[in-house]
């Protein structure tokens, strides 16, 4: 080996050591945490991402006395290509992956000694804490904060009209590329005719959903828009408008944007209308 790879490995060597040793910790899950707020937070993340993504929007409740709690979800099924990169998480069924959080809610109660969770939810992470809701889920959660969340269904700018037809004729090859999780999501997808009927929002739980028209992924907005079903307290809230004159923000980058961090505080602390 030459002097010059012997030298350039021994960089590399060195940046991992100093990466692995000197990261700040991350605000998720610190069971000696003292908070001021009695509610803790469960972030729960979407799809191709992981609770890392959430870390400014942690720091910033944290700082302002919130428990703040996550968990990696669906990180066991790696059979599609989206699925290749380790680091990325939240494949596999939906109905799965709404049994993962329910798992995870549990966890987060027991380890903090409280009867609820507020969720902050993320994309597809949105879409499992309604499902978790409807599902039984609605008398563990005292307040939900949505980002650009996927409740509906996205059309992909228009792509999932042109892509479930052929979804439909090779369902084997979709999901090996797309993973099941995704190939759901998609509007008008059999997933999504199998729970129109289910509500959008509880009445026992307060909700704010945060959207965007700069989100390309999610489409269109009115997918991330929740319904008041039987009087539940929902503020739906379009980013571009709370904060004008500042840059819009894609789909991937929300769960880290300072200006959501702001509003995910003010969706847990904002006065209620609806009794809890």
């Amino acid at each position: 080996m030459k002097l010059t790879h012997l030298a350039l490995l021994g960089m590399y060597a060195a940046g991992v050591y100093i990466g692995a040793t000197r990261r700040p910790e991350l605000p998720f899950n610190d069971s000696d945490f003292s908070p001021s707020h009695p509610t803790p937070v469960l972030y729960v993340h979407g799809f191709t991402s992981a609770t890392n993504t959430f870390t400014v929007n942690a720091l910033y409740l944290r700082e302002h006395g919130y428990w703040t709690w996550g968990f990696d979800y669906g990180t066991n099924d790696r059979a599609s290509l989206a699925a290749i990169i380790p680091v990325l998480h939240g494949f596999g069924d939906l109905n799965d992956l709404v049994r993962e959080l329910a798992d995870n809610v549990e966890r987060v109660k027991a380890a903090t000694g409280s009867d609820k969770v507020d969720i902050v939810a993320h994309s597809q992470g949105g879409l499992l804490t309604k499902l978790y809701i409807a599902g039984g889920g609605a008398e563990n959660v005292r307040r939900v904060v949505a980002i650009g969340a996927n409740f509906h269904g996205t059309d992909i700018g228009g792509l999932a009209e042109r892509v479930i037809p052929f979804i439909q004729r090779r369902p084997g090859i979709a999901e090996a590329v797309a993973s099941t999780s995704a190939l759901q999501q998609l509007a008008g997808s059999p997933f999504f005719e199998e729970i129109g009927d289910l509500p959008d929002s509880d009445p026992r739980v307060v909700y704010t959903s945060i959207y965007t028209p700069a989100d390309r992924t999610v489409t269109p907005n009115e997918a991330s828009i929740l319904d008041s079903v039987d009087g539940a307290d929902v503020i739906n809230i379009d980013l571009e408008k709370a904060y004008p004159g500042f840059a819009p923000v894609i789909h991937s980058l929300l769960p880290r944007d300072p200006n959501v961090a702001e509003l995910t505080r003010w969706g847990l602390e904002r006065e209620a209308h609806t009794p809890q």
